[in-house]
């Protein structure tokens, strides 16, 4: 397929018509500098992503419909923490800040989403639920926002708009204060460490800053201090937990300081189960259909989700046919993606078109052995028709892009999409640290009356 997919509804006109090359570039680059945002300088695009506002408003619908039905997933699987991760196969470890107070747990564990999702032949389907506090995205749809819409002439005169995540975030704080009893604040507790191409704290500053402003005492904290406050008076009760344990361990950041603070009656938001609606064994649960959902809800996941399942030595139906998966998956290579039940960042994912036969059947005989991985059918991703900017002229050039869309959603709120894509036009696997994707903003077209 060539061209913009027609789920999109639209193409976008390059903000080249209205400002030079130049312009593009100078605000993209001073608008999003030292937060580690990747932009290819070689091939900058000169436009947002942009679809119709039916077409990006179902995003979020369909996001906000299959996480409820993962959320579920991990109520029901058992009515404690303890038998909910023996259900997912896993184990306390990994989860050092598990809280006593299992509602809180649970009530509040998909607070924040951040699903990855590629528009394929019958329109949007979800990949993947990222669902914690540490995902990227708002941080970037906010800047990329601020800057297109300065580009297209500002917001009463740009031909598009979006959801803003930063305001969304606050709205979902401020309600999670008032429940819990709690001042309106929260810091973002991060590291300058995990954005490695920046020398300062802007990108959670610019949060942080955004909260003061619309109702919230915020500020952002290193783990260091943290460990100044000493053993006194918490100055933030609710901290915004903006880090991973593993990205800590390996960076050398100690977790003592957060230990220390939990200890004395800080809540960390949001709180570890929600790494249990993000293991991606709930998506093979629900895409195989579980005693609870309604005859709505299995219709839901056939339009949206891939087929999904467990792999372990067992027989599936795949496309109405019963098959032993292990033979299936080894006769058909290029029909199905290999991902590690817990994994960041597009790694643990091995894409069957994309592999060797050798290394397919090295992944499918690993993943059979340690039944810790799920198997999806893999989707071609549509393509968008994008206008880049070259080193080698001031003219745009016109490039079919792959995106992967990731729709941000607070507290159930629409929160804005980021876009990330391959600057070479190639698909394959996504992402912005890994595998050297540039990133973007999905926007909607913005209805304009007629003359």
């Amino acid at each position: 397929m060539t061209g913009t997919h027609p789920w999109f509804g639209v193409d976008g006109p390059p903000a080249g018509r209205s400002s030079s090359t130049a312009q593009v570039k100078q605000t993209l680059r001073h608008e999003l500098r030292d937060c580690g945002t990747r932009l290819q300088s070689e091939v900058l695009a000169l436009q947002p992503l942009v679809a119709t506002r039916t077409a990006y408003d179902e995003l979020f619908s369909s996001a906000r419909g299959l996480l409820g039905l993962l959320e579920r997933a991990v109520r029901e699987a058992a009515p404690h923490r303890a038998g909910r991760l023996n259900a997912l196969g896993a184990d306390e470890e990994p989860y050092p800040f598990f809280v006593a107070d299992e509602d809180f747990e649970i009530r509040y564990a998909a607070a924040m989403a951040r699903p990855d999702v590629v528009i394929g032949p019958d329109g949007p389907k979800f990949l993947e639920f990222n669902v914690s506090g540490t995902f990227g995205g708002p941080a970037e749809i906010h800047l990329f926002t601020e800057a297109w819409t300065r580009l297209y002439g500002g917001p009463d005169a740009a031909p598009f708009e979006g959801y803003e995540p930063f305001a969304a975030r606050a709205a979902l704080y401020r309600r999670v204060c008032a429940e819990l009893g709690l001042p309106p604040a929260v810091a973002l507790l991060g590291s300058r460490l995990d954005r490695s191409d920046a020398e300062s704290a802007r990108y959670y500053e610019l949060e942080a800053d955004f909260f003061h402003r619309h109702g919230l005492a915020s500020e952002f904290l290193e783990p260091s201090d943290l460990a100044a406050e000493g053993e006194g008076e918490l100055r933030y009760r609710l901290l915004h937990r903006y880090f991973a344990v593993d990205d800590w361990r390996d960076l050398g950041i100690g977790l003592e300081p957060v230990h220390s603070a939990v200890s004395r009656g800080a809540l960390l938001f949001p709180p570890q189960s929600s790494y249990l609606i993000a293991n991606k064994k709930t998506l093979a649960w629900i895409s195989e259909g579980l005693p609870w959902m309604t005859e709505d809800d299995r219709e839901l996941v056939a339009r949206y989700l891939p087929w999904t399942r467990l792999v372990h030595p067992r027989k599936v139906e795949w496309r109405g046919v019963r098959h032993d998966l292990a033979a299936l998956l080894l006769e058909n290579r290029r029909d199905f993606v290999l991902k590690k039940a817990i994994g960041m960042m597009g790694l643990q994912v091995v894409l069957g078109p994309y592999a060797t036969d050798q290394e397919w059947e090295g992944a499918v005989t690993a993943a059979l052995a340690d039944r810790d991985s799920i198997v999806q059918e893999y989707v071609e991703p549509g393509r968008y028709r994008m206008a880049m900017s070259r080193e080698a002229g001031p003219e745009p050039q016109y490039l079919d892009i792959a995106p992967v869309l990731s729709p941000v959603l607070f507290g159930e709120a629409a929160a804005g999409c980021w876009a990330r894509y391959h600057g070479t036009g190639k698909a394959g696997i996504i992402g912005a640290s890994g595998f050297g994707a540039t990133e973007n903003v999905l926007l909607a077209a913005r209805d304009r009356p007629q003359a």
